[in-house]
């Protein structure tokens, strides 16, 4: 709460009392604090929990490209946004007094800041295909991104894409917005057939896959001009759904799973890790001990002015044999929840309990992972499935689907 000095307390006239801001005539609330400027109204603001570590830098997109999460943006909602923002997104009521209207940044009734609407938004382009970015409850600001496509009807074709912005580095934010949205660009096209076989096919779709990642990584690159010792860099997953197939690729530590409904089939994550963890399990080291010992969460791979030379995505192409849900997610879901049987266990257990519309579920884990300590950033994208065919090939190169523990597959 913020104390409103009183009339004789010095402050000259046309001044916020609270902090001296020289304000307009008539206003009702300091645009600077937030502090009410009529007698007998006061104004609370919700801090942080922690001190923002860097502002968010201004950035003009192209015309065509607006996006709610451009600072400064103020154009129309995309049709494949559901909601952009966090408590009372979608309309300008405050989501911390419930009672006033959002006017200029600020709450006309309680003075609180407007939530910044890249700390949780969903999207939800189609019935069959939704996803959740949420800031989490550790962190100050929201490193993760997310971008998806899809038509109608369920299986057609959709463009999951996850990135997360290394914390360690320059602007992230920033980073892994840019590489998503440049990444379902290339990808929202239709892949390429080759000469129509199978095998023509998942050669295309590598090859597209490799396209999204050097795009991604010129986006990335681009995104922040500014010289500085540590620059904007991020992780990529991404899965493409087009006439019931799945190309799934990675670079980095984020992550694609497939989670058939059948426990005929097993569960599998689609690619492998890029981390000191991954390279701990190569070597023999339990999942377990190397996902949770020191450095676990070191990437090895990352898109950005810093990247190593090798970005050539793990690829994946997958024919599912049965209904399931295929999930594109940041490592603040599977820090909870890494095993594949787990994890499908975990999903299909809320499904039963929310239901099955991909946006409410992906709340619904985002949800456990705050639960659980949301010590990170969280993004759960889904797509719902409903299941042909039976073969599954990685890097290229034919494979059944390994076991959970398998190194060859992170």
């Amino acid at each position: 709460m913020i104390q409103i000095p009183s009339p004789d307390a010095g402050v000259p006239a046309g001044r916020c009392p609270s902090c001296g801001t020289p304000h307009d005539a008539g206003a009702a609330f300091c645009e600077a604090c937030g502090a009410g400027l009529v007698a007998g109204v006061a104004a609370t603001r919700t801090e942080p929990a922690t001190p923002v570590i860097a502002a968010a830098t201004p950035q003009t997109a192209r015309a065509g490209d607006e996006s709610p999460l451009d600072v400064g943006w103020t154009g129309a909602v995309p049709s494949g946004l559901d909601a952009v923002g966090g408590p009372g997104a979608g309309s300008d009521v405050c989501p911390v007094c419930g009672q006033g209207r959002m006017l200029d940044g600020y709450c006309d009734n309680c003075g609180a800041p407007a939530p910044d609407p890249r700390d949780h938004w969903t999207e939800r382009p189609a019935s069959w295909v939704g996803g959740v970015c949420d800031i989490g409850r550790r962190h100050s600001r929201n490193e993760d991104a997310m971008a998806l496509a899809a038509t109608e009807p369920a299986g057609s074709r959709s463009v999951l894409v996850v990135c997360d912005g290394v914390s360690m580095a320059t602007d992230s934010h920033i980073a892994s917005l840019a590489a998503a949205q440049a990444a379902r660009t290339v990808l929202d096209q239709p892949l390429p057939r080759g000469a129509g076989t199978h095998d023509a096919w998942a050669a295309g779709a590598a090859r597209a896959l490799g396209s999204a990642v050097t795009a991604a990584n010129a986006a990335v690159r681009e995104a922040v001009t500014t010289d500085v010792p540590n620059p904007p860099s991020c992780t990529l997953a991404a899965a493409v759904v087009e006439g019931g197939i799945v190309v799934a690729g990675n670079v980095g530590d984020s992550r694609v799973y497939w989670l058939p409904d059948a426990t005929s089939e097993p569960a599998r994550q689609l690619g492998r890790d890029d981390s000191y963890a991954n390279e701990r399990i190569l070597a023999g080291v339990s999942r377990a001990e190397a996902e949770t010992g020191p450095g676990a969460h070191s990437i090895t791979r990352w898109l950005g002015r810093d990247a190593p030379p090798d970005l050539t995505p793990h690829v994946t192409t997958l024919a599912p044999g049965t209904a399931g849900w295929l999930l594109v997610c940041s490592d603040g879901l599977w820090n909870y929840c890494s095993d594949s049987e787990a994890l499908r266990g975990l999903v299909h257990e809320t499904a039963a309990r929310v239901g099955g519309v991909p946006t409410v579920l992906a709340q619904a884990l985002v949800d456990f992972a705050n639960e659980r300590g949301g010590r990170d950033n969280i993004t759960v994208a889904l797509a719902r499935l409903p299941g042909q065919g039976s073969t599954a090939q990685d890097d290229g190169a034919a494979a059944t689907a390994p076991q959970e523990g398998d190194p060859a597959h992170g």
